[in-house]
């Protein structure tokens, strides 16, 4: 910076500031006491000089021009405001309705029904600024409509153009934990759709504004120019003809009503400037030299500075870099995070599209990671998903390789320039990888050791129609993966695909059944071999379809395990057989005992406690709940301990189903300490073999040891019964006695029998 001052310029400009001379005038001059002269201006009139326009009247244009003007302008500020709060009320209105209406369009989506997505754009339309709906699932636009509105504000010119909202909502799975889009709805809103009673409030507003800012001008010109114009005028015509050497100036005495104000200190400065301006032109130029000087030091300074901060902003820009790259990476596992790989992956397919370049896309879940993450604990599920992802990792090494933690135990990796064979490859590297880090996983159901699932899809440019096909191609093969066991790859074929649409179509089935209540206990009897007298009964879970087809748990109960529906079946089931117990209760058909499966994931649920109390509350059959052998009994969870517990303190009893077929140790049928065990069909079935019967007598055996009663399920011919009769296993169930039947063919039976019930 530069600053120059040259005393001549310095002098003209400050006399220019006070030399506005009449020609027409005569000086007075008035002898000083010092010898000197000076203008006497006290007696100067007011009339303006030649070719000048007099201030009073400047101020009286300026002023009713500048009250009129901020008239308007307050007026159309106020209007806009208003107009832009209707606007927004309108808006606002729409997108309230809009929040109330997703959650209804997401299940209508989630279950393809068109019917019901028609009625929620009905009901949409009930707003009347709402000009489009459009419904997407899937990519697929599920439901769309348009319709023409007109505009209320035709004669307000720009403001009638008012831009046109789109609002969008995501639909989220209604039966998903992981907030999982399945598509999305939009409306159009018009904005300029507003009463036109607020049209006409806010002309009215605009001219009533107008109308007293135009007022309030004249009252303030009238008061600026009789208490403020006029004695300016005179200080102003004394200021004009002072020069520099004429001494100090003496301005007109203001009115006694202006007397201290800053009119007066004015007047006051005036004279004080004229005596200071000799000595502060002379200043100037010793200042003038010493600016000089002073420059350029701060020049030099300058250059040293400009260095300083271009070497600042090049430190910034790189932290910049830094944090660019650090948003970009999952803050667990370092790799991508999924918006910073779908950015990347976007381009890299729209590359691949435009010059027909081939792609595979590898999605890849860590089986049964959720068990792991409840039994090792989250610590240990992140250590996990860091070693699992280093492994990952090793195997990029090549820039046409992208990998990303997609989400949760998910991560994603896109190859370029690759062929199937090569995916494939990579995927059995990955599988390798996984298994050499040995990470142990008990709770596993494919291996002892964590393992992965992989989904592989490939396609050419001219096939690709978006990323998000890419990852829904791969996704469905990865869930074709798990279907099949899980740890293995899956490649992405139209056969599959048209599998995993006719699974998920047979889960949108499953979940109807759930909402309509279609599931129902049947119930098999226990017998006493002995005497044949029914000592308990077994409900089992079976879906009654709507055309009455009866469906057994083999075939919907590995669907709703995959998704965690069990736990819904299971608390049907126990409110039916409370009904059940309830209508024998009113028959007077006694049920002395009532066992119940009960599903690990109802262990795990919190409304179990409530479920088993209205249970108990049904009468005074002792009621038993069957755990399956392959719930986590061995090192259960301090959770599901504490439910088997307050299970027990309720008055419930502890039994072990299919006992023989999974994997309950000796150790925890001690821990558990449960009132039977029930022996397994698989191993009922060959006790005439002896081999198995020798199996069998063992088992007997360990539950006399430990004092717990058995129960033989499975017997279907009298060579078994005899035989397990002669082993001491006196209570059986199975078709010598009885099929599983519904509640009313069952009471109906017992109450013809007796309560006893013979070998058929």
């Amino acid at each position: 910076m530069r600053i120059k001052f040259v005393a001549g310029e310095a002098q003209g400009t400050f006399v220019s500031l006070f030399r506005m001379r009449r020609p027409d005038h005569a000086d007075t001059a008035v002898e000083q006491p010092d010898g000197g002269r000076r203008k006497d201006h006290s007696a100067a009139g007011t009339d303006p000089p030649a070719g000048r326009r007099m201030l009073s009247r400047v101020l009286l244009k300026m002023t009713l021009l500048l009250a009129l003007v901020i008239g308007v302008l307050v007026a159309l500020v106020q209007m806009s405001l208003d107009l832009n709060q209707q606007k927004n009320a309108v808006e606002a209105a729409a997108e309230a309705f809009l929040d109330n209406i997703t959650p209804t369009v997401a299940t209508a989506a989630y279950n393809y029904q068109d019917a019901a997505a028609e009625d929620a754009i009905d009901g949409l339309f009930t707003q009347r600024a709402i000009r489009q709906v459009r419904i997407i699932n899937d990519g697929q636009v599920l439901a769309e409509r348009d319709r023409e509105l007109s505009p209320t504000l035709p004669s307000v010119g720009m403001i009638a153009d008012a831009e046109e909202v789109t609002l969008r909502r995501a639909l989220l799975n209604p039966e998903s934990r992981e907030r999982e889009v399945i598509g999305e709805i939009s409306v159009v809103v018009d904005r300029s759709v507003v009463s036109p009673a607020v049209v006409r409030r806010l002309l009215s507003y605009f001219l009533l504004s107008a109308v007293k800012n135009l007022l309030f001008g004249l009252a303030l010109v009238a008061l600026v120019y009789t208490a403020l114009t006029r004695h300016i005028v005179q200080i102003a015509q004394v200021a004009a003809e002072w020069k520099p050497g004429d001494g100090a100036i003496t301005p007109p005495r203001p009115p006694k009503f202006l007397v201290g104000t800053e009119i007066e200190v004015l007047g006051d400065r005036i004279g004080e400037m004229s005596r200071a301006a000799e000595v502060t032109i002379s200043t100037l130029e010793t200042s003038s030299r010493r600016v000089q000087r002073d420059n350029s030091k701060l020049s030099r300074r300058s250059s040293r500075l400009s260095d300083a901060v271009r070497d600042r902003t090049r430190e910034l820009d790189e932290a910049n870099l830094a944090l660019r790259r650090q948003a970009d990476r999952d803050a667990l596992t370092g790799t991508f995070n999924r918006g910073a790989f779908d950015r990347r992956a976007s381009a890299i397919v729209e590359t691949a599209m435009a010059e027909d370049e081939a792609v595979v896309l590898l999605m890849i879940d860590i089986d049964y990671f959720k068990p792991f993450n409840d039994h090792y604990g989250h610590q240990t599920g992140d250590g996990c998903l860091k070693e699992v992802a280093g492994a990952l990792e090793s195997l990029m090494g090549s820039d046409d390789r992208l990998l990303a933690r997609y989400g949760g135990e998910e991560f994603i990796c896109l190859l370029t320039n690759a062929g199937q064979a090569e995916g494939e490859a990579l995927a059995a590297d990955i599988h390798k990888a996984i298994a050499d880090l040995g990470i142990l996983h008990e709770r596993s159901g494919v291996s002892d050791f964590v393992t992965a699932s992989i989904g592989l899809t490939r396609e050419t440019g001219g096939a690709i129609s978006s990323l998000d096909a890419l990852v829904s191609a791969a996704d469905e093969a990865l869930y074709e993966a798990k279907h099949k066991g899980r740890n293995r790859t899956v490649v992405s074929s139209d056969q599959i695909r048209s599998r995993v649409r006719k699974r998920r179509e047979s889960i949108s089935h499953l979940l109807t059944a759930l909402d309509q209540r279609e599931f129902e206990p049947f119930f098999q009897a226990q017998v006493d071999a002995t005497t044949g007298t029914v000592v308990g009964m077994e409900a089992l879970a079976r879906w009654r379809r709507t055309d009455g087809q009866i469906i057994g748990p083999g075939e919907f109960m590995p669907a709703a395990e995959e998704n965690d529906l069990v736990r819904l079946v299971d608390a049907i089931i126990f409110e039916k057989c409370a009904d059940f117990l309830r209508q024998a209760e009113a028959l007077g058909v006694t049920i002395p005992r009532l066992s119940i499966n009960l599903s690990e994931e109802h262990l795990r649920d919190e409304a179990i406690m409530d479920r088993l109390k209205a249970l108990r509350e049904t009468g005074r059959t002792r009621i038993a709940m069957e755990l399956l052998e392959t719930t986590a009994l061995d090192n259960p969870s301090e959770q599901i301990n504490w439910t088997i517990d307050k299970i027990r303190d309720l008055g419930f009893d502890i039994e072990i189903d299919d006992f023989g077929t999974g994997r309950t140790s000796i150790i925890s049928l001690t821990t558990l300490r449960p009132s039977r065990l029930k022996i397994a069909r698989e191993l009922v079935m060959p006790v005439e073999n002896e081999e198995s019967r020798e199996l069998l007598s063992c088992v007997l055996e360990i539950a006399r040891t430990l004092n717990i009663r058995v129960v033989a399920e499975g017997v279907e011919t009298v060579a078994q019964r005899d035989a397990l009769l002669e082993m001491g296993c006196t209570i059986h169930q199975g078709f010598l006695y009885s099929r599983p039947e519904n509640a009313t063919e069952f009471l109906e039976r017992l109450r013809n029998q007796g309560g006893v019930l013979k070998a058929s």
